[in-house]
């Protein structure tokens, strides 16, 4: 018997999110699980992402994983492990998984996703926008290559 399927078509994903750390009093997204100087201090965050850097924007998603000093001089270094859940009409449930070493203005590798972004690949570059008080608000560009799992259809194969 013969079987069937459908080739992968890869996608090209190219948006601009914004997300907020809030590190202590109301709203506080983030805390901290180690705290060793001058290295080893360790993050646990899920920081909310949305469509746009002001207080009406709408939320779009979370960063949620860890961030672990791993540098101190000439200036703090972190490595992260994050996943970003959607929550948006458009991705709802798909994920994006982040990984990478960098200081606040750097960029993270896109090694993974699951649901409509699966098999993501990319880049996502990270600018602070303001940091105020306790707050911090960044930008997040986002360029991934992913490829959508369609259905495969195979047929039944005697004696299987």
């Amino acid at each position: 018997m013969a079987s069937s399927a459908t080739a992968p078509v890869q996608h090209e994903l190219e948006m601009t999110l914004y997300n907020k750390e809030v590190y202590s009093a109301r709203g506080i997204n983030g805390v901290t699980t180690v705290s060793r100087q001058p290295l080893g201090t360790t993050w646990v965050f899920s920081w909310p992402v949305t469509d746009g850097p002001g207080p009406d924007a709408n939320i779009v998603g979370h960063l949620q994983g860890t961030g672990v000093q791993v540098a101190y001089t000439p200036n703090y270094m972190w490595h992260y492990s994050l996943g970003l859940v959607f929550r948006d009409e458009r991705f709802n449930g798909s994920t994006l998984q982040i990984s990478g070493t960098s200081q606040i203005n750097g960029a993270w590798s896109i090694v993974g996703g699951t649901g409509q972004l699966t098999m993501a690949k990319g880049t996502v570059k990270r600018t602070e926008i303001t940091y105020t008080g306790n707050t911090r608000i960044s930008e997040l560009k986002i360029h991934a290559f992913y490829t959508p799992m369609n259905r495969t259809s195979v047929s039944k194969i005697p004696g299987f």
